[in-house]
């Protein structure tokens, strides 16, 4: 079970960005007083520029709007530029440590946070209306906001834990460490069990000392089929070239080769890669399956114990980052589309980006000194689309040869209380070509606790059969599949339902993608990239993970300071544990057996 975290348009997540979030403008960054304490928020719509900057509005055709704008920075203590085109002028940006982040979630707000409070002028720009918070959009029929999906917080999220007791949140924002339930339509196929609440064993080991005894549909004969697979956990990261040789192939294929059963193909590990990567085995990088499974499954015995937030991300994580923010002088404005770039002819460097206001129409332009990327790879591939500067780089061109993947995330109400037996559930086999995942809320999330009847949120990936369906269709599917699970929902009625549709919203990790991925650091010398699908990330979390776009924001911040001269502590990144010490030595083996293997002009035992 995957976060949802790469929805990467929604408004309240990660990195990621969906086709709602695909860009955002560039505002030069500035320290930006409060008088007479004034609200922040009150200047979001307010533009700004430092007196050697000044940004011209060059549409007005909103003229109402604008005038409000430039009432509201008078108001606030802003000088008003009366020289006829209706800039805003803030005093002080520090040029030469101004900083744009572009896109929110884990990536964007991780960088902006770390960059402000080290002294640098971050401005954050973001295409939802309200960055950090819930979309006013996404409420049901009887107006009960939601946000769209759960998103898993896995045993390994050390950076992601500590920036938890960083914020000092008045209560620990997730839950316990959950069991989880699989299901296919015939019932249960077997369970999750809490690792770390049991003694420590060498991993592989442990797992399969503590989920041998659970109740398991598929036989032991098939679940020792997987034992040749395990094996390639040693050999795919042996070289460079070893890892783009698997990353060529699909995990169908490697599974194919390794021996692996049908049956525990089609009822354990297709299932879970439909939910864990979002797509089928045969249109997944064997490579990227392989780092997938390692880091959140396989590299430690504990590594697949998951915890849930016990509310909204947005409202939990997400608004205290953009208020630390805030309160270490950095802005985070929204309803920003990026419209054009400028690059400096003499340094090859970005230095200004049009952009427009979308609340009114209006165009500017912004100067920067470095910028940094947060948005998935939809809305990258519209940036790129759209600037010429962009697409005349080739790292950039190349993104426009990944692909997205389709996602639908509901909730609904019950007019009774269920019992279910886990509070996290994974779905195989009910949809031909989508995976799906359930969750009761009343068992994971505060809000939900008293609430009179069940609140399931249900999501399904893989999802571009089911788009054209009605909102009606999709519930209808969802209490079907619910029922199948828990008979306990037979006869129970929805009394309230909201189904959210995001195209093309989430990173397919394809075969043959690697070569496509941007590096953190790109052609442009002074733009760098987030996300959990950049590559070259020198650290142990992969997928699709909370985990790794954090990291990714951390590690573009500290980019950022390296090219601005170094001012300010870089962020402290902690790494996934080792490998343990029988999986090191097997990976040394491996190198060492490859090495033989080639000099005697060998096949590869695994290849």
């Amino acid at each position: 079970m995957m976060p949802l975290s790469r929805l990467q348009g929604i408004p309240s997540h990660r990195n990621a960005s969906c086709v709602g979030r695909t860009a955002a403008i560039f505002c030069p960054p500035s320290r930006v007083p409060l008088h007479g304490g004034a609200s922040l928020d009150r200047l979001l719509s307010v533009q700004l520029s430092a007196p050697t900057c000044t940004v011209a509005v060059k549409s007005s055709r909103r003229r109402a709007a604008t005038m409000a704008a430039r009432a509201a920075a008078a108001d606030e203590g802003f000088a008003v530029d009366d020289n006829g085109n209706g800039s805003v002028v803030a005093p002080g940006a520090a040029e030469g440590r101004r900083v744009v982040i572009i896109g929110g979630g884990w990536a964007g707000f991780g960088a902006a946070k770390h960059l402000s409070e080290q002294g640098y002028d971050v401005t954050l720009l973001e295409a939802s209306p309200n960055p950090g918070g819930l979309s006013s959009g996404w409420r049901t029929a009887s107006g009960r906001a939601v946000e769209a999906g759960m998103k898993g917080f896995w045993y390994q999220y050390k950076n992601t834990f500590k920036l938890l007791e960083e914020l000092q949140l008045p209560s620990w924002p997730l839950t316990d460490f959950t069991t989880s339930g699989f299901w296919n339509p015939r019932g249960l196929v077997t369970e999750a069990p809490v690792f770390s609440k049991k003694p420590r064993l060498p991993t592989l080991v442990g797992q399969f000392v503590y989920t041998f005894p659970l109740y398991w549909a598929l036989p032991l004969e098939d679940r020792l089929t997987m034992l040749p697979f395990l094996a390639t956990l040693a050999d795919y990261v042996s070289s460079e070239e070893r890892f783009e040789q698997y990353d060529k192939m699909s995990a169908y294929e490697l599974f194919r080769r390794c021996g692996v059963s049908t049956r525990c193909y089609n009822e354990f590990l297709r299932p879970t890669l439909l939910v864990g990567l979002f797509a089928p085995p045969e249109d997944l990088s064997a490579a990227a399956v392989l780092e997938t499974l390692y880091f959140y499954a396989l590299a430690h015995q504990n590594d697949f114990d998951v915890c849930w937030p016990r509310g909204s991300i947005a409202e939990l994580i997400f608004q205290p980052m953009v208020e630390k923010i805030r309160m270490a002088g950095g802005r985070v404005l929204g309803n920003r589309l990026v419209t054009g770039l400028t690059l400096d002819d003499a340094t090859g460097e970005v230095s200004s980006v049009e952009a427009v206001d979308r609340s009114t129409g209006e165009i500017a332009s912004y100067p920067t000194d470095a910028a940094v990327f947060a948005v998935g790879i939809s809305g990258m591939q519209k940036l790129v689309s759209a600037n010429p500067a962009l697409a005349k780089q080739p790292d950039f061109r190349s993104i426009m040869e990944l692909r997205s993947l389709d996602v639908i995330a509901t909730r609904i109400w019950f007019d009774r209380r269920v019992a279910t037996r886990y509070p996290a559930n994974v779905l195989s086999g009910f949809e031909t070509t989508a995976g799906a995942t359930f969750f009761n809320l009343n068992d994971l999330q505060d809000e939900y606790r008293n609430e009179p009847g069940t609140v399931i949120s249900a999501d399904f990936y893989h999802a571009n059969s089911l788009l054209p369906l009605s909102d009606q269709e999709i519930v209808d599917r969802v209490v079907s599949h619910v029922t199948t699970c828990e008979p306990g929902f037979k006869g129970a009625k929805v009394t309230d339902s909201i189904v959210l549709r995001f195209p093309k919203a989430v990173t397919h990790f394809s075969p043959g993608s690697y070569q496509h991925r941007p590096f953190q650091a790109t052609t442009i010398p002074n733009v760098f990239m987030a996300g959990d699908w950049v590559k070259g990330v020198p650290h142990g979390a992969n997928g699709l993970s909370q985990e790794r776009a954090y990291v990714t924001g951390l590690s573009a911040a500290n980019l950022v300071i390296s090219r601005l001269g170094g001012n300010g502590q870089p962020a402290q990144i902690l790494d996934v544990e080792p490998d343990e010490p029988h999986i090191a030595a097997a990976r040394a083996a491996v190198r060492g057996l490859r090495e033989v293997v080639a000099a005697a002009g060998l096949r590869s035992p695994f290849l």
